[in-house]
């Protein structure tokens, strides 16, 4: 038994609130008077209702809850309950609560942001979702830009915003319809953006475009020249130039430019040559200065008569083979003058120069024999005696019981003031078998048998050899009278595809010369005038086992070169006369001749920079140059021999 104190208090409706209970009557459904509509908010005034039977009733959450928080007003109005809510959207009495209550969209159960209107149901509602929205109370945002459902189409960017979305372009493009994005033509919209520059229109933006060579330079607006040799674009040397560049091989180096025109390669050799050299063969050419190449001293008994035999050869018509001294006033000389022997000596008794006998600068081998006899001196050639000159006493004078003499092999000794008859030192010649003093070979072979420089050639015909590792320089004049004129023969049979074969030279430049080219596979002969070709000669037999001869005629006016079995193609005319009259300048000025290349002068000089490597012979004005007499010549040179082309079958016999 619990006892319950409850504190009384009167209460007192009002006559009209207390009709509407006293009048009210019991409803036949009364078993299942909250299922039907209005029964469910008439027992929360009659009765306590809970959350309970509102989810009976619903079957949901979302209606459940709104249901809830509204009984609170049908409960408002209860008997014995005085507050009533308040505010003023508050019902004003009962009737209002219950029909404001089953509005189920009140209150709103949408999303402000994203609902239209919201539609009362039995029991529910609808909310209506503005575009760009979804979800039951039209919560959720679309993401237009990610949806597969309701894409935005941008076809750039796609910025998502609540709701909806925004389309823009990149940098160059614009949007009519603010979806799609066109391109921007600046260089029709800007036509001098440029400048000077072409305007090329990219998509999204424009490209100013410069002649090949030239980069554009956005803060001057103009074209600027590129400096390719920065970039290590040529394995050789690069030359930049204005809007372009030039890569150059060291043709002295025996290199020349690739097909590529930037990496460099050897020269190739397009004739071999039989250029075996026997090292029992003493090379009297090897010094251009005329120096001897083998210096003896014999210290023998006083009365020893002077004496040498050796095998001799020679295509050289003129030159020193031997000197002899025991003093300043006691020598003895054996040379060649116009192919034939030539002797001068000089003692305290007389003095004598003597020449005679066969012509034999002919390219074969000779036996010569020079004795010194009781009261002459006697010259053989192959045991027959060609000389016999007179001598008083002995050749050479002896002291103190001994006769002490100097023997220099092919040259002079640097006292050449004795000589009696001027004569060409240097000799192009070889010499074999040689036995001096009736001493032998004196220690000779063993001395030049480590020095290739020494050794002879086996197999040699008439011609001027260049190696390939140097130039003859001469000092000629062109002039006649008023003008001047060049008037060249010239005789070659190259070795390799590529080289100088003549040139001119004043102060750094190149004003005219004839070059051996590659083409291809095939080789050219051109004339240049500076830089420029102004003739080109086409023929089989450049490379070829046999020889080309070719005549160059140059004057103020013309240009003509012709070849046996060629053809030759000149410049345009404009060009032609352009290149002689600026040629024509330089001529009146020290001109120099230079033959088998050109000396160290700018790469930019001239085309070709590589020595001429092969045979040649040369005439100008109608003479002959002798190497020998030029003002300087590499060692490299033979002057008056050249090693015959490679025949297999003969070179192993």
């Amino acid at each position: 038994f619990v006892r319950v104190c409850v504190r009384l208090s009167v209460l007192v409706l009002q006559q009209s609130t207390a009709l509407q209970f006293l009048a009210r009557r019991r409803r036949a459904n009364s078993l299942l008077e909250e299922t039907k509509k209005g029964n469910l908010e008439r027992e929360c005034i009659e009765e306590l209702c809970n959350k309970e039977e509102a989810r009976e009733i619903f079957e949901n959450q979302l209606e459940t809850v709104s249901f809830t928080s509204r009984s609170l007003c049908l409960g408002s109005h209860r008997v014995g309950i005085s507050s009533a809510p308040s505010g003023p959207d508050a019902p004003s009495d009962l009737r209002t609560c219950v029909k404001e209550i089953s509005d189920q969209c009140i209150p709103l159960p949408c999303y402000k942001e994203g609902y239209e209107r919201c539609i009362d149901g039995q029991a529910s509602f609808t909310c209506v979702c503005k575009p760009g929205w979804r979800g039951p109370r039209c919560e959720e945002d679309i993401d237009e830009c990610t949806d597969l459902e309701t894409p935005a189409g941008c076809n750039q960017k796609c910025y998502n915003l609540p709701g909806s979305f925004r389309c823009a372009c990149e940098d160059g493009y614009f949007s009519r319809d603010k979806i799609y994005c066109t391109d921007i033509n600046e260089c029709m919209l800007y036509p001098s953006v440029c400048k000077m520059a072409t305007c090329i229109n990219t998509p999204g933006m424009y490209e100013c475009r410069c002649p090949q060579g030239y980069s554009y330079n956005f803060t001057t607006r103009s074209c600027q020249d590129v400096d390719e040799c920065g970039l290590g674009i040529c394995e050789g040397t690069c030359v930049n130039t204005i809007g372009s560049f030039s890569c150059h091989c060291d043709g002295r180096k025996r290199l020349m430019l690739a097909e590529d025109s930037r990496f460099c390669q050897d020269i190739p050799v397009c004739v071999e040559l039989n250029d075996f050299k026997d090292a029992e063969m003493l090379y009297l050419g090897e010094q251009f200065a005329g120096l001897p190449v083998i210096f003896l001293r014999f210290r023998l008994p006083e009365n020893t008569k002077f004496a040498a035999e050796f095998d001799f050869r020679t295509f050289d018509p003129e030159g020193v083979i031997l000197y002899a001294e025991s003093s300043r006033d006691s020598w003895f000389m054996l040379g060649l003058r116009d192919g034939k022997i030539e002797v001068q000596f000089k003692n305290q008794y007389s003095f004598k120069v003597t020449s005679g006998g066969k012509v034999i600068n002919d390219g074969e081998w000779h036996v010569i024999s020079v004795d010194e006899l009781e009261h002459s001196i006697s010259v053989k050639i192959s045991k027959e005696a060609v000389m016999s000159i007179n001598s008083p006493d002995n050749l050479f004078t002896s002291v103190s019981g001994m006769l002490e003499t100097k023997v220099y092999i092919a040259g002079l000794p640097n006292r050449t003031e004795s000589i009696l008859k001027p004569i060409n030192p240097r000799l192009d010649g070889c010499i074999r078998g040689w036995n001096l003093m009736n001493q032998g070979a004196s220690g000779v072979k063993e001395v030049i048998l480590e020095k290739k420089s020494k050794h002879c050639f086996v197999r040699v015909e008439r011609g001027s050899y260049f190696a390939g590792f140097g130039l003859a320089q001469f000092d000629i004049n062109y002039r006649e009278a008023e003008s001047w004129k060049i008037d060249v023969r010239i005789k070659i049979r190259p070795s390799s595809s590529t080289g100088v074969v003549f040139a001119l030279v004043s102060n750094n430049t190149v004003p005219l010369s004839v070059s051996i080219v590659t083409r291809g596979s095939d080789e050219d002969l051109q004339v240049f005038v500076g830089r420029v070709p102004v003739a080109t000669l086409q023929s089989m037999l450049l490379c070829y086992p046999g020889y080309l001869t070719m005549d160059l005629l140059v004057s103020d006016a013309s240009l003509q070169i012709s070849a046996n079995s060629s053809s030759v193609s000149y410049a345009q005319s404009d060009v032609l006369r352009k290149s002689l009259s600026a040629l024509n300048i330089t001529m009146q000025g020290p001109i120099t001749t230079y033959i088998g290349g050109v000396p160290d002068l700018p790469v930019t000089a001239t085309p070709v920079t590589a020595f001429f490597h092969g045979c040649m012979e040369i005439i100008i004005d109608g003479q002959q140059l002798d190497f020998d007499e030029a003002v300087n010549k590499h060692n490299s040179i033979k002057s008056h021999s050249c090693p015959q082309v490679s025949n297999t079958d003969e070179d192993l016999e």
